[in-house]
């Protein structure tokens, strides 16, 4: 955007909000004025005051916002060079799933023309019963009883192709994406055993497990693998989430003979709480005290536990906290296994393909998943630094 431009978009705005400030004290003297005509008593003088302001506040801020956008101006487009090189790359592989997409939008619309209707002539039936009641459907009941009816049977007719589509679509592009940063691969996730992690305090008691994505392959010479992970208990209005993250499993070079659990302080009730679980276990006392203000650490063994949370990976494990896609992490060391659970700081799902809608080759969606996959191996790249012997070791 040149200056002259800048300063032209400048001048606009500020003659909005002049013209905006100017309908704002017209509407507040009307509407205060109509107040007071009509009930001429001090209720009425007071309701048309602020009801007046109340709509000049409105008018104002409306007019701020559009002279904020008015003088920044239009968003500048995204840089979608990058999505070209990755379409350009997979070319031969978003062809054949072009085509699928298509078998699959025509398969949809073939099942929709069937299953639309029926749901309609459902809501329809629906309404024709209501009919006949104490409370007949009124114009808006109607409408829903058409509309919605139409919107499940389009869902009931795509909900199945368009998973099956998506799964095809995960499989085929995610791994060779992941090859590109080093021995990686990528799978649908398969639910790993979680039991020592729930039996150790690292997750609380769950009932439902959803795996949705796997990472795996060796990365500086470790082997790993990372699982997209979601726990959920209770079930209806109950139903809460326990841990959605990412749970990120190291093959240690050397078996440190002991299992050590890093979990969340969950103060003087929970912690005894905690403590009496488990039997076999005992409490390790550190000597950072920042760190165990954050976290509670137990072990089988008190030696075995202090070499692993020696004050530089304590350290690192507290700055792992502050990244801005993840939270605080847990921790369990079980033997030569090291596992690292990540919550993430928002709800979104990663590795997320395009819509069926949309075609194979989305730039956008492209970039995402590249985006994804990075954001993943720099929180692996995280873990790794967390003590240097991991990898010096595994050179050996």
């Amino acid at each position: 955007m040149t200056d002259d431009i800048r300063v032209q978009r400048g001048k606009m705005a500020g003659k909005l909000l002049l013209g905006a400030a100017v309908l704002a004290v017209v509407a507040w003297v009307a509407i205060a004025v109509a107040s007071i005509a009509r009930q001429p008593n001090l209720e009425g003088i007071l309701t048309g005051l602020f009801t007046g302001f109340f709509v000049g506040l409105l008018i104002m801020g409306g007019a701020a916002w559009l002279g904020i956008k008015m003088a920044i101006g239009p968003p500048k487009p995204p840089d979608l060079s990058a999505g070209d090189a990755i379409a350009s790359s997979l070319k031969d592989v978003l062809d054949e799933l072009e085509r699928t997409r298509l078998e699959t939008v025509a398969a949809i619309n073939q099942r929709a023309m069937l299953r639309v209707p029926l749901c309609v002539a459902g809501g329809l039936l629906l309404w024709l019963m209501g009919q006949f009641g104490d409370d007949p459907a009124d114009l808006g009941e109607t409408a829903s009883l058409i509309i919605v009816p139409a919107l499940m049977g389009y869902v009931w007719a795509s909900m199945k192709l368009s998973n099956a589509y998506a799964l095809q679509y995960k499989a085929r592009v995610l791994p060779e994406l992941a090859k590109s940063f080093g021995d990686l691969n990528y799978r649908h996730a398969v639910a790993p055993d979680l039991s020592q992690l729930e039996t150790e305090g690292v997750f609380k008691t769950f009932s439902d497990v959803t795996a949705d994505d796997e990472l795996f392959g060796t990365h500086r010479n470790l082997p790993m693998t990372i699982v997209e992970l979601k726990l959920e208990s209770g079930s209806g209005k109950s139903r809460e989430t326990v841990f959605d993250g990412l749970l990120l499993t190291l093959d240690l070079p050397r078996d440190t003979g002991a299992v050590t659990a890093v979990i969340s302080d969950a103060g003087a009730l929970g912690n005894f709480a905690d403590r009496m679980k488990v039997q076999h276990r005992e409490r390790v006392r550190l000597e950072d005290p920042v760190f165990e203000k954050v976290y509670e650490v137990y072990g089988t063994d008190q030696i075995a536990a202090r070499a692993l949370l020696n004050p530089a990976f304590m350290e690192k494990m507290l700055a792992l906290g502050e990244r801005p896609d993840f939270e605080r992490p847990l921790a369990l060391c079980s033997g030569r296994m090291l596992q690292i659970a990540m919550p993430k700081r928002t709800g979104r799902n990663l590795f997320e393909p395009p819509s069926f809608q949309r075609p194979a080759a989305s730039r956008d969606t492209l970039i995402q998943l590249q985006a994804d996959i990075a954001a993943v191996i720099a929180a692996a790249d995280a873990i790794i630094d967390l003590d240097h012997r991991f990898e010096i070791m595994a050179r050996k």
